[in-house]
């Protein structure tokens, strides 16, 4: 316990003495509503870093100290390499002050691209990106992303999308069907309310859209075994809960804003893990 509260008050010495960086608003198709900024207190090894993150309302001030729940959290973090080969999606805790603090441990020495999405009360859904050299790291030489393919194994998954291809600016449905042993998975669930999580991330200026697949045949594809009782637009208005039981087909409805390569981590729950399925998508 006294190391812990040592810890804690060297992170509160650090956080008067820097100075943070100031986040760059990244929620593509939204509006900035406030301001973004991460400070980086430290840590005693260099690959593991105590980390600050804040709002404020877009004039300045203290700390937004309310936000709105959103998918189980009250912040969502996707923390990225430079070179797209890491991925991350954790969850700082808010403390009293309006701050989020999170002690995260990077794999190697990189630039990373650290994505705050959350909704400060009464001011919608806020992005911000914060890059933050760790080790020593610098910038890749180039993101070079595979080829693009329909079928990514995540053992015992197979994650197959109905296209790598859509056209930019454009609403576009991405049919995602998951197999496991060689048969439509039967033991997928929701994941912190959704049925999967989605992130696409441009390889050209780093825009960010993260969305929520739907079943593929409406919400009477899902069973609600847990929740007796509650109708099929209530559920649909509500995250769902950790023990239902999700189809293997489902559908992304993602708008991706530009033209060019994207990196796509389709994140979702098979059996009692949670897995990664990482894709290229292309934007004509």
């Amino acid at each position: 316990m006294l190391r812990g509260l040592i810890a804690t008050l060297a992170a509160v010495v650090m956080l008067a003495a820097s100075a943070p960086i100031v986040g760059t608003f990244a929620l593509s198709g939204g509006t900035a509503k406030a301001r973004g900024y991460l400070l980086d207190a430290g840590g005693p090894d260099p690959l593991e870093r105590r980390l600050a993150i804040w709002f404020t309302p877009p004039g300045g001030g203290p700390p937004i100290r309310h936000y709105d729940v959103d998918m189980a959290k009250l912040l969502h973090l996707i923390v990225v390499s430079d070179d797209f080969t890491s991925f991350a999606h954790v969850h700082p805790v808010l403390g009293g002050d309006g701050r989020f603090w999170i002690t995260q441990r990077f794999p190697r020495p990189a630039l990373y691209h650290l994505y705050a999405d959350g909704e400060p009360a009464g001011l919608g859904q806020q992005v911000f990106r914060f890059d933050l050299a760790v080790g020593g790291g610098t910038s890749a030489a180039a993101r070079v992303l595979p080829p693009p393919t329909r079928s990514v194994t995540v053992a015992p998954y197979v994650v197959r999308l109905g296209t790598t291809s859509v056209r930019a600016g454009r609403d576009t449905p991405i049919a995602v069907h998951v197999r496991a042993r060689g048969v439509p998975a039967r033991d997928l669930h929701p994941y912190l309310g959704a049925l999967a999580h989605a992130v696409f991330l441009s390889a050209r200026d780093l825009r960010y859209v993260h969305v929520h697949p739907m079943p593929a045949g409406g919400m009477n594809e899902m069973s609600f075994d847990a929740m007796p009782g509650m109708s099929m637009e209530a559920m649909e208005m509500k995250p769902l809960p950790d023990t239902a039981v999700s189809a293997p087909d489902m559908v992304l409805h993602v708008r991706l804003p530009r033209p060019g390569r994207y990196a796509l981590w389709f994140q979702f729950r098979g059996a009692d893990a949670l897995r990664v399925a990482r894709f290229t998508i292309v934007a004509q």
